[in-house]
């Protein structure tokens, strides 16, 4: 009896081990630019710049030396503004708590001081805030909460290009070129699907090393 609860626990031990191996976490940001589409065919407004940004943290698990999975908890800043130009416009600014969650295939082997990726998978927006502010010749005319106009969650698809950096052994420094396609309806009335490029910048540390 006692020989096997010896092999359970190094087995325990082992697997414990064996995971952390393979388990990296660490801090992510990233800013880029958002959009808004919709299906109002009336309207004669163009999109402008909308800055975007985001701040978590993400977890990497290596499935094997070419693949991967990972997580992301995110605070993620998005929207769009749309007007004549950057004097007359209308800009909605939705916060999210964002969960992407992606494949990854990584290029070339793990020891590589570079290591270029692919990664895709969806993404889950979970509704914190929505302002929405207006202006004519550069004059706020609103600036209104909008909260309760938006569905609390948002889902879609983000893919995104890049490469992992060794800095220093099992810690890696992680760039990603993203695009974000949003599925579902964000407005309750009418139509507005979330869209989004940008980058992101982290840093990768192994758990239990």
């Amino acid at each position: 009896m006692m020989k096997k609860w010896m092999m359970i626990m190094v087995f325990c031990m082992s697997a414990k081990s064996l995971l952390a191996q393979h388990l990296s976490i660490g801090p992510t940001a990233g800013f880029g630019h958002g959009w808004l589409t919709t299906s109002d065919t009336e309207n004669r407004t163009k999109t402008l710049f909308h800055p975007t940004y985001n701040v978590g943290a993400k977890l990497v698990y290596s499935i094997m030396s070419n693949w991967g999975v990972s997580a992301d908890v995110l605070f993620s800043s998005e929207g769009g503004t749309r007007g004549i130009d950057n004097n007359t416009k209308s800009s909605v600014r939705i916060n999210y708590i964002r969960v992407p969650l992606q494949a990854i295939y990584f290029f070339g082997k793990y020891g590589d001081k570079i290591r270029p990726k692919i990664s895709i998978g969806p993404s889950f927006g979970f509704l914190v805030s929505a302002t929405q502010k207006d202006y004519v010749n550069g004059t706020k005319t609103n600036d209104e909460s909008v909260k309760q106009q938006l569905n609390s969650v948002d889902v879609g698809l983000n893919a995104a290009v890049g490469a992992n950096i060794r800095l220093c052994k099992s810690t890696w420094l992680n760039s990603d070129i993203t695009y974000y396609n949003g599925f579902t309806n964000q407005a309750k009335i009418g139509n507005l699907k979330q869209r989004g490029i940008g980058l992101n910048i982290g840093v990768l540390f192994p758990l239990g090393d």
